[in-house]
C-alpha cells in the first residue's frame, strides 16, 4: 500500500512540475513573457497557494500586496474604484514559470497582462480580462 502511494505522489510531482498537459495551449496573441524574474499580483484564483503550486510548477511563497484604485468586477475581473483598495498576494516567478501563467490564464484570448504598481510602489503583472463586457464579452 505505501508502494502506491509512493508512485502516485512521485506521479502527481511529475505531472505538476514536468508536464504542464493541463494547461491550456499558448495563444498566437499571447505577449512575451519578461526577461528576467518578474513579480505578479493574484487576487482571485493565484492568492490559493494550491493553484500557484499546480500552475507554476513549484511552491510559490506570496507576500500580502494591495493595488489601490482598484477593485473586484464581476466574475474575475476588475475595475477602476476612486479610493478603493484590492488585497491580493504577490510573488516572484521566472520568464518560464511567467509562460505557464500565462498558458493557466489564456493570455491573448481571455485575459491580458498588465504591469501595474502596487500600493508599496513595486511594479507587478496583473491579469486582467479583456474587452469593456467583461467575461461575458468573451468567447471561449
Amino acid at each position: 500500500m505505501t508502494l502506491i502511494a509512493l508512485i502516485l505522489l512521485v506521479a502527481l510531482w511529475f505531472a505538476i512540475t514536468r508536464a504542464p498537459f493541463f494547461l491550456p495551449p499558448t495563444d498566437a496573441a499571447t505577449p512575451a513573457p519578461p526577461d528576467g524574474p518578474a513579480l505578479v499580483f493574484g487576487f482571485a484564483t493565484l492568492t490559493n497557494p494550491l493553484v500557484r503550486l499546480v500552475v507554476v510548477g513549484r511552491w510559490v511563497s506570496a507576500s500580502p500586496a494591495q493595488l489601490r484604485g482598484w477593485q473586484r468586477g464581476q466574475g474575475r475581473d476588475i475595475v477602476e474604484g476612486v479610493d478603493m483598495v484590492l488585497d491580493g498576494v504577490v510573488f516572484r516567478v521566472t520568464p518560464a514559470e511567467m509562460q505557464r501563467l500565462d498558458r493557466y490564464e489564456r493570455t491573448g484570448r481571455k485575459y491580458r497582462r498588465d504591469l501595474m504598481v502596487l500600493e508599496d510602489g513595486q511594479s507587478a503583472w496583473v491579469y486582467r480580462l479583456i474587452g469593456a463586457g467583461g467575461l461575458s464579452a468573451v468567447e471561449d
